[in-house]
């Protein structure tokens, strides 16, 4: 029997490419299974010309838990996993005479296609029972197609979406360095992005993610009706929503100096949401005091009214997304080797499509003295995770040379930050290998 492997499994640490990447596009499947989305993307690119040919998901219902659960989304991945990649397969570009070929089963026969030059899937990091759903998928693929695996991290990913953006619409940048704020259910960081793999933490959160937040004071904020209606847990949209039907702004000011930022705002009713470590400069985040403060102002009014309801999901999100622009603005003033990232700002992950959050931030950064920092936002089906962002990082690893080896396992928690050489952050867990251009 005749055992097909991939060339990343050939050579321990140096790799021959079979084809020169300059003369022809580069084809990609790539698979996302960190949380509770199965997605699977397919991604063509040929600079200046880069095609997402698929990009769907699936999310597992949670409902009855209010939460993410575990069990849940992992069953959720192993039932969706495999019918999301067969789907995706129609959608690989027709064979070509320059390009290996694969055959497709259908129920009227077969249909032959470009293979991928690569497999892209999220390695980490997330739960770990998820990810080793989707990263075994890919290497069952990897090996059946003969082609390099490329083990992609889930929050470099976000921090490229806008290059990705940029490039599907023949568009240079953002270019390094730059600035990030990732902003997800599972994270909250400010980042320094001065490479590919070489990214600093500036800021991160001690506590909980402020996505999560969101999620969480929402099921006590929301009227029961609208909580019941919700098609799925992420119910931090359905609070944005519920706090600015009409997404009229006007009732926030943003803080023209440190003084303003931590002076309590009158909300009309006896609780204040205090800004969290207002009497520090602290470069850090933590959302846990206002998780605090929202679930006892809910417990001590139980019979809230429409309109208390809503000032409080309004306060909410002013003080959780002022403490987001305090740090940065911290950052700008005690770190002035930042301030030439601070060209441009990304804000990825699934919060940055919350309107208001954009609204802050640009108030707060115009009336702090940085009113031409350019803020890259992509679009809304981008910020949440997707099997395009890891098509995209995974596109970018392997054009710089980097693949990962067969035996790589899941990483739940790995850190993005280098805090000394080129051996921590992304590049730290072992597994990668070296391809020669």
């Amino acid at each position: 029997m005749l055992l097909l492997r991939p060339r990343c499994a050939l050579l321990p640490r140096t790799l021959h490419s079979y084809t020169s990447q300059q003369q022809r596009t580069l084809l990609t499947l790539a698979i996302e299974s960190s949380c509770d989305d199965t997605a699977v993307a397919i991604l063509t690119h040929c600079p200046p010309s880069t095609q997402l040919l698929f990009n769907e998901r699936i999310s597992s219902d949670n409902r009855a838990f209010k939460g993410v659960h575990p069990v849940i989304t992992v069953q959720g991945h192993n039932s969706s996993l495999a019918p999301l990649v067969q789907k995706a397969l129609q959608h690989l570009p027709d064979a070509s005479t320059s390009s290996p070929t694969i055959r497709i089963p259908t129920r009227h026969g077969s249909l032959l296609k470009q293979r991928p030059d690569f497999v892209s899937v999220t390695r980490g990091p997330g739960i770990m029972a998820n990810l080793a759903v989707g990263l075994n998928m890919a290497k069952g693929l990897a090996v059946a197609w003969d082609v390099p695996l490329v083990g992609v991290h889930h929050m470099q990913a976000h921090a490229l979406t806008p290059r990705l953006v940029r490039a599907l619409n023949q568009r240079p940048g953002p270019e390094f360095p730059f600035l990030s704020l990732l902003v997800s259910g599972g994270h909250t960081q400010l980042v320094h992005s001065t490479a590919l793999t070489k990214h600093q933490i500036v800021a991160t959160t001690g506590d909980i993610a402020i996505g999560n937040l969101l999620d969480q004071t929402a099921r006590v904020i929301l009227p029961p009706e609208i909580l019941d209606a919700s098609p799925d847990v992420m119910y931090g949209r359905l609070l944005e929503s519920f706090a600015f039907p009409t997404e009229d702004y006007s009732f926030f000011e943003p803080a023209a100096s440190r003084s303003d930022e931590i002076t309590p705002l009158p909300t009309g009713y006896e609780w204040t949401i205090p800004l969290p470590f207002r009497n520090t400069r602290r470069l850090a985040y933590s959302f846990s005091s206002i998780h605090t403060h929202v679930h006892r102002i809910a417990a001590a009014n139980p019979t809230m009214c429409v309109d208390q309801r809503r000032s409080l999901a309004r306060h909410t999100m002013r003080a959780a997304f002022q403490h987001l622009c305090s740090r940065l603005i911290l950052a700008l003033e005690d770190r002035p080797e930042l301030r030439p990232a601070a060209q441009t700002i990304v804000v990825a992950g699934g919060v940055a499509s919350n309107k208001f959050l954009m609204h802050v931030l640009r108030e707060t950064l115009r009336v702090r003295g940085y009113p031409d920092v350019e803020i890259v936002v992509p679009p809304v089906k981008f910020c949440t995770d997707n099997a395009a962002m890891i098509a995209w990082t995974g596109m970018e690893m392997f054009e710089r040379g980097w693949c990962s080896d067969l035996g790589i396992l899941p990483v739940g928690k790995w850190p993005m930050g280098m805090e000394g050489g080129d051996g921590d952050g992304i590049l730290g867990v072992g597994g990668w290998l070296r391809r020669q251009k």
